[in-house]
Parts: structure tokens; C-alpha cells; sequence
């Protein structure tokens, strides 16, 4: 037995569990994927040490060898699905990716099991090439998985036409681990250095099979050893390049939840104030208005009061959503805090003095000025009807807003004065909704009483 493997064996036991505790924080199908491919490395890595025991049973001896290599080549299925977006999205891809692996796997376990008829390897060619005509013609896959294919078996066929078997085995794990390569290097995010050690890593990979069968015939003991630690190293390199991608993945997403409202995906007040400072500055700049309008919903607390914050959380998708398509893209709309929205519109062309007053119930949209059309949108994109769903049996929610705004530069020339200007104009107006509505129900009331 080789003793010397065990170090690194437990070292990358260690890489793999921190891997699958990290795993449980990302609920992504492309990381339990990962997870299962190194776990099968981990599988394979043990069969290689058992192999090395001396004195093994000739039937265990190969037993260890077939499991060795059927995880190699369970686990780069596994890996090329999870880094391939295509296979991910494809119809049936599970079932395309596995009936395809399945004569390779055949392919594997008769070498493993030391069988060198040549009608065996023929017979599992042969349905490898006719299962990769039928399931892509049954998908309709195009040219370019054919043509895949075709690289795949052409070299396996000649390899064993000239009884090359080990170069057969081989061969057909560098393809599928250089696949692996290429589809990490598209997938992965562009500016990631986990990538750049992922793909490397499968590069290696792909090379130490592709050289393998050379290097054993070789027989040159400087280069079995040479090659073996190449071997182990790759696994470590691509375990490490998993976890730089998912560490930096995470950090990502702290990034801009910092910056971002979790529950609206909005920008947050702390995005929106640089949003808005930069907006002033280049208004200023160039000469441009710059309109800030703040917009508060209306019976808001009274959808929580009633049918929770549950509710309430779905609410303010919604409004959020909506408010959204009728943003234009030069705009920042933000989540502000609670039930309070702002929007920050630039290149104003047109405005009232008294736009945070003006009534635009009654306004044709084409007469108003721009303020006030943007005001407009925003008080109709609110008043949408939003289903709550089936958790609330069916209820309807349907709510309004009031909306104040402050132009600069003619209101202001500071982001604060701006935003307090706003502010009131805001609340002047809920003020006069709520005194209107509170006058109707007097009159409803004394109707009733009548």
C-alpha cells in the first residue's frame, strides 16, 4: 500500500467537506453537481490507494481499477453538466447526457475487468455512435453535437482497430474532461480568477489521460513519477478553483446587497443617494433638470393590519414590478424603506412649480407636462389590482399612492433640499387624499342615515 497517498487523500477529504458545508448555503443546481463530481473523485482517489495495496486479491485488484475509472467518468459527466449551460437547459438532458455516457462507462468496465476481445469494444462503438445519431435527431440537436460526437468515436474506432485499448479507455476520458475545459471557460463569469484555476485545472486533467498510455509504455520511472504527481495535484487545483468561484460568487452577492433592497431587488437609499449625487453633478454639468419624485403608498399599513406582512411582502413586489416597466432606463427607481419609493429622472424637460400639487386625475396624458406624466405613471402602475395568491385564499389588494416631487436645479441645487422638498410635497398631498376620503365617508354615512 502506498502510505504516502493518505496526506493527500484527508487533504482533500478536508477541501471536499468544506465544500459540501458551503454547498448547504447555496441551494444552486450547478453546486450540488460540483459537490457530487468531487465526491466521486474522493471515491475514486480511495480505489486508487486500495489498488495500490500489495498482495490484493487479483478479482479486488480489478474491481479497484473498474471503480477508479467509472468515477472518473461519472464524475466529468457530472462536471460537464453542471458547467454546460445548453445540457442544463435542454429537454431531457439527464436522460441524453447518461444513455450517451453509458457505452463509454461499458467502454471502461471491460477494460478494468482486463477483457481485450476486439468485438466487445466494436460492439460498444457501435452503440455509442447509433445512441448519438438517435438522441440527437430525437431532440434535434444541431450540427454541432453531431459534430462532437464524431471527434468523440473517431479517434476510439482507430485506436481499437489497431488493438490500442488503454489508448481507446483513455482517450475517450480526455475528451470528455477537455469538454469539461471548454464549457467552464464559457460558463464561468468572465473576470473570475476561480475560473482561470478551474479551467487549468481541467486542462491538466485532460492532458494527463491524453499522455497516460504513452507514459506507461514508456516505462521510464522519472516519468510515471513525474506524471503521478500531476495527477494528484490537478484534483486539488480543481477542488480549490470550486471554491475560489463559489467564495467569489458569495462576495458578489454581498456586494450588492449592500447596494440593493433584498426584497424588491431594487437599489437601496445608500445606492440611490450616490445615484443621485452623480445625477445633480453631471445635470449641473450640462445644463439639465433633474426631477426627484418620492412616492409613499397609501392603506398600505392596513393590508399588514389585516392580512400580514406576508401579504404585504408580496404587495411591494408587485408595486415594485410595476413601477418598474414604467421606468424609463436612464432612470434609478429605489426602495427608500418600508412602503416609500423614489425615483430619480433625468433630462426633465418640462415642469409645474406646483407639480407636487397638481391634480392629474383629469389630465389628458399628452397635455401634462413631463413631470407630471412620469407622476401619472407611477400613480397608475400603484393602483394595479395584485393577486395575492392561493396562501390568502384569492384576495385581492389594491392600494394608492401619493407622490411629491422637487426639480432640480429650480427647487434646489442640494440632494438634501431636494429630497426634503419632496418629502412634503408627499405628505401634503396624502394629507388632502385622507381628507378627501374621510369627507366621503361622512357623506356615505349621512346618506345611510337618510
Amino acid at each position: 500500500m502506498d502510505y504516502l497517498l493518505l496526506p493527500d487523500f484527508f487533504a482533500m477529504s478536508l477541501l471536499v467537506i468544506v465544500l459540501v458545508t458551503l454547498r448547504g448555503r447555496d441551494r444552486r443546481a450547478q453546486m450540488r453537481l460540483w459537490t457530487a463530481g468531487l465526491i466521486l473523485i474522493l471515491l475514486e482517489y480511495a480505489a486508487h490507494i486500495a489498488y495500490t495495496i500489495p498482495g490484493l486479491d487479483p478479482s479486488l485488484h480489478r474491481a479497484t481499477y473498474v471503480v477508479s475509472l467509472e468515477a472518473y467518468l461519472l464524475a466529468g459527466v457530472l462536471f460537464l453538466r453542471s458547467a454546460s449551460y445548453d445540457l442544463r437547459r435542454m429537454p431531457h438532458s439527464e436522460h441524453f447526457l447518461w444513455a450517451n455516457a453509458a457505452p463509454h462507462l461499458v467502454l471502461l468496465t471491460l477494460y478494468g475487468c482486463n477483457v481485450r476481445s476486439p468485438w466487445a469494444y466494436w460492439l460498444c462503438i457501435g452503440l455509442g455512435i447509433l445512441t448519438a445519431v438517435v438522441s440527437c435527431a430525437y431532440l434535434r440537436r444541431g450540427w454541432k453535437y453531431y459534430a462532437a460526437f464524431a471527434v468523440v468515436w473517431t479517434p476510439l474506432a482507430i485506436t481499437t482497430n489497431v488493438m490500442q485499448y488503454r489508448t481507446t479507455i483513455y482517450v475517450s476520458l480526455f475528451f470528455l474532461y477537455a469538454m469539461c475545459a471548454i464549457a467552464f471557460n464559457s460558463s464561468l463569469p468572465r473576470k473570475s480568477r476561480g475560473k482561470i484555476v478551474v479551467v487549468a485545472g481541467f486542462v491538466v486533467w485532460s492532458l494527463c489521460f491524453l499522455t497516460h498510455p504513452w507514459i506507461v509504455m514508456s516505462g521510464h520511472p522519472d516519468w510515471v513519477s513525474f506524471a503521478a504527481k500531476v495527477w494528484d495535484m490537478q484534483k486539488f487545483i480543481i477542488t480549490v478553483g470550486f471554491l475560489l468561484v463559489l467564495l467569489e460568487g458569495q462576495l458578489r452577492s454581498s456586494e450588492w446587497l449592500a447596494l440593493h433592497d433584498e426584497l424588491t431587488n431594487l437599489p437601496n437609499r445608500r445606492l440611490f443617494d450616490d445615484r443621485l449625487q452623480y445625477a445633480l453633478a453631471r445635470a449641473d454639468r450640462d445644463g439639465h433638470r433633474v426631477a426627484l419624485f418620492n412616492l409613499d403608498l397609501d392603506g398600505f399599513k392596513q393590508i399588514n393590519d389585516t392580512l400580514g406582512h406576508d401579504a404585504g411582502d408580496i404587495l411591494l413586489r408587485h408595486v415594485a414590478g410595476n413601477l418598474q416597466s414604467v421606468t424609463r432606463r436612464t432612470d434609478t427607481l429605489a426602495r427608500i424603506g418600508g412602503d416609500e419609493f423614489s425615483l430619480i429622472a433625468v433630462g426633465i424637460s418640462s415642469w409645474l412649480a406646483a407639480a407636487g400639487e397638481a391634480d392629474i386625475e383629469d389630465t389628458h396624458p399628452s397635455d401634462m407636462p413631463q413631470t407630471l406624466r412620469i407622476q401619472a405613471n407611477m400613480v397608475q402602475a400603484v393602483e394595479q389590482p395584485v393577486e395575492l395568491g392561493l396562501t390568502h385564499r384569492g384576495a385581492v389588494a389594491q392600494i394608492s399612492a401619493s407622490v411629491g416631487v422637487a426639480i432640480f436645479p429650480d427647487d434646489g441645487t442640494e440632494a438634501a433640499d431636494l429630497m426634503r422638498l419632496a418629502d412634503q410635497r408627499m405628505y401634503r398631498q396624502k394629507a388632502v387624499r385622507a381628507e378627501a376620503r374621510k369627507l366621503a365617508t361622512r357623506e356615505v354615512e349621512s346618506l345611510q342615515k337618510v
